[in-house]
């Protein structure tokens, strides 16, 4: 007796499959209250804590100065393949747009194909903070340090505490999006060194993650 061939997918199965990942991602791309702040609470599986640090000689600013140099053009320092920034509200300063302030928020095009929200929280002398909104891959914050450690040297520092917004982008973070993002970061560490004069001496870099905690069970 002959062996039965494996049976191939039907295309009408085909179809509804492919159109429940067209919608799920459409769903992603325009979830209710896009530009709601969001915060670990928001999303799924474990906090993915991130830490990228640069070490700079030869620089001619201060900590604060490079700070405030970041805060205004941090948008234009970021790969575009990586993160594509653009105002949201308003152009961003390098278009002739109003500075960048506590509550501005900026739109971003992740590896070409993600949108993304996220609103500045703080800028304070050596300290920057951007908090996700809901249209976003992830759900917490990014900070970016200086810090003086020496005449002409600085430590540069960026800080992200997420969590993914969904389980596809906890899968596409998995396969790609983990690289993409520590192109992104370092990218920027570089370029915030040479804004300050100087040039990167050491780095490092850091990835954990842990099991996320309601606050109510701690």
């Amino acid at each position: 007796m002959r062996g039965s061939l494996p049976v191939a997918p039907s295309l009408p199965r085909l179809l509804l499959l492919l159109g429940a990942v067209l919608g799920y991602t459409a769903y992603l791309q325009n979830p209710r209250e896009p530009l709601r702040p969001t915060d670990l609470p928001d999303g799924v599986g474990p906090v993915t804590h991130r830490f990228y640090r640069a070490d700079v000689q030869g620089a001619t600013l201060d900590a604060a100065a490079v700070t405030a140099l970041v805060g205004q053009r941090l948008p234009d320092l970021a790969p575009k393949v990586a993160a594509w920034f653009r105002g949201l509200d308003a152009p961003l300063p390098s278009q002739g747009g109003p500075p960048i302030r506590p509550g501005t928020r900026l739109r971003i095009l992740m590896t070409l194909t993600r949108r993304a929200r996220v609103q500045v929280q703080v800028m304070e002398p050596t300290r920057l903070c951007l908090r996700t909104l809901r249209l976003h891959a992830d759900a917490g914050t990014v900070t970016f340090r200086a810090l003086d450690t020496g005449p002409g040297r600085l430590r540069l520092e960026i800080e992200t505490v997420v969590r993914a917004a969904s389980w596809p982008d906890r899968a596409a973070y998995l396969l790609a999006a983990h690289r993409f993002q520590r192109l992104n970061w370092e990218a920027v560490l570089t370029s915030a060194a040479r804004l300050g004069g100087g040039q990167v001496a050491a780095r490092e870099h850091r990835t954990r993650e842990y099991a996320y905690v309601p606050p109510a069970a701690r």
